[in-house]
């Protein structure tokens, strides 16, 4: 007897291998999941003006990437403590003004400089709600907890959430004709909206990432939603806050994500990886004994050999790390 309905999917005719770039783009979701590409030492982008939740503020990003967009002062505003942009999430502000400007200027500079040679864009959509400044009307990445007052919010219909990714698509390859996308639908839920609320969100965001899969031919979807709602339809794979996806949960979209656009090769090669970076967050405990240097000298042998084997595969960071330790 089957306790659980498991969600097949069709392994992707777009593979992705270690010689290609990939830019994330999205909910908290997006992050985590990405955090599984860099662990295994992919080349990623993520989140160049951090956690974005709605479609319209990722097109809206995707448009001033691609312009090279250059922040000033006055794009900034104090909240007391730290300066803040709306096009920014918190992890970038700062109490001082110049590196608040200098590191939102230099996160979209770099992410202007990789999508141009970047081979897939995993998009995750987590709301079709979207804030907008009375002032303006323009819609902000995040709020920074400043008063409800000076906001509206609304929910974007079918029809505007598909414009506002077939505009992002369309931005990207006007720059970069080969970019594939892979579009998904955060399972983590937006409680606040009540829980009609957040279903109505979310088949708003189905329904419309239904129609850019038949109308893209570059992009395709991939049921991150639909493994959390039906196959892991069980608390357990939550966080403590009933919300979030536990590891377990996290780790089962990427052994499923693995199948779907790794090859057998690939997924090999991940796993020599993964065992090398073992080695990495082993803990040392005298730094200068024989046995450190010894340790240190036959992972900068590993390393070396890995990146002759896999293509594209860089481990210049670990090498750095274990020739400090061979000089110590």
């Amino acid at each position: 007897m089957e306790f659980f309905t498991e969600v097949a999917i069709k392994p992707s005719e777009n593979k992705i291998n270690y010689n290609m770039p990939l830019l994330f783009l999205g909910s908290c979701f997006a992050q985590n999941i990405s955090t599984f590409f860099v662990n295994a030492k992919f080349n990623c982008n993520i989140n160049p003006s951090g956690i974005v939740y709605n479609p319209l503020v990722i097109s809206n990003l995707v448009k001033k990437i691609v312009e090279n967009k250059v922040y000033c002062n006055n794009d900034f505003f104090f909240d007391g403590v730290n300066y803040c942009c709306y096009d920014f999430h918190g992890s970038f502000s700062h109490q001082n003004l110049e590196i608040a400007v200098k590191n939102a200027n230099q996160s979209i500079k770099n992410a202007a400089d990789f999508i141009k040679n970047a081979s897939f864009c995993f998009v995750t959509l987590g709301t079709a709600y979207v804030y907008f400044l009375k002032q303006n009307s323009q819609p902000v990445s995040n709020c920074h907890k400043q008063n409800t007052d000076i906001f509206f919010r609304r929910r974007l219909e079918i029809e505007e959430v598909y414009n506002s990714i077939s505009s992002m698509i369309e931005t990207f390859i006007k720059v970069n004709p080969k970019i594939r996308f892979v579009l998904t639908v955060s399972p983590i839920r937006h409680w606040k909206d009540g829980a009609h609320g957040n279903r109505v969100s979310k088949a708003i965001l189905l329904s419309s990432v239904e129609k850019i899969i038949e109308n893209y031919t570059c992009a395709e979807y991939f049921p991150s939603y639909e493994i959390v709602e039906d196959q892991l339809r069980d608390y357990r794979f939550y966080a403590e806050d009933m919300i979030h996806l536990s590891p377990t949960a996290e780790k089962i979209i990427w052994e499923k994500l693995s199948q779907t656009y790794f090859s057998q090769k690939t997924q090999l090669e991940i796993k020599k990886v993964e065992k090398f970076m073992l080695s990495v967050k082993h803990r040392i405990i005298d730094y200068k004994s024989l046995k450190t240097k010894e340790f240190a000298k036959k992972n900068i042998e590993i390393a070396n050999n890995l990146e002759k084997e896999i293509i594209g595969l860089d481990l210049s960071e670990e090498k750095k790390y274990f020739l400090q330790l061979l000089e110590n």
